[in-house]
């Protein structure tokens, strides 16, 4: 019998797709407007309670942020680039995959106030098609930075939260 004949799949190491939105129910339960979307797929596009959104054109790193930050950026490369950001801002609510054995990982999080592992794979919105798309290939985590992004995250529900050490 092959691997493949025991119900055995590799995650694939990326996606082509980019553009994969947080499902709305992420939303409701963390119950919080944000300030700002650093990573907006446009107004009516996506399920983000915000009242400004940088979208790709717009270039959300470029930015100034100010006050309480959702990012669910592109992941892949730019992962890096984006958490760090969230952790000079130090003021909002990052969802990115579980990738724990990561530079990105290790440089960005320890900063945060608290870490939600998410119960379950998330399904995200696809971009192109507007469709819940299928379970994520990783495990995904909402990394709060800031009181108020925190205490949303341990009320929400959402799998374990863990504060950090620091």
């Amino acid at each position: 019998m092959t691997i493949s004949n025991q119900g055995f799949t590799h995650e694939p190491r990326h996606s082509e797709q980019i553009e994969w939105y947080t499902p709305p129910h992420i939303f409701q339960a963390i119950g919080l407007t944000f300030d700002i979307d650093v990573c907006s797929a446009g107004p009516g596009n996506d399920y983000v309670p915000a009242n400004t959104r940088f979208t790709k054109e717009d270039n959300g790193l470029l930015q100034p942020w100010h006050g309480l930050i959702w990012c669910n950026p592109p992941y892949g490369k730019y992962t890096a680039q984006w958490m760090n950001r969230m952790k000079e801002h130090n003021n909002g609510i990052a969802l990115v995959f579980a990738r724990t054995g990561t530079r990105w990982w290790h440089q960005s999080t320890p900063s945060a106030t608290t870490i939600c592992f998410i119960k379950g794979r998330l399904q995200f919105i696809n971009g192109t098609t507007g469709k819940t798309g299928a379970s994520a290939g990783a495990d995904s985590v909402l990394v709060a930075w800031g009181t108020r992004a925190s205490e949303s995250l341990k009320a929400s529900g959402l799998g374990i939260c863990m504060q950090t050490a620091l």
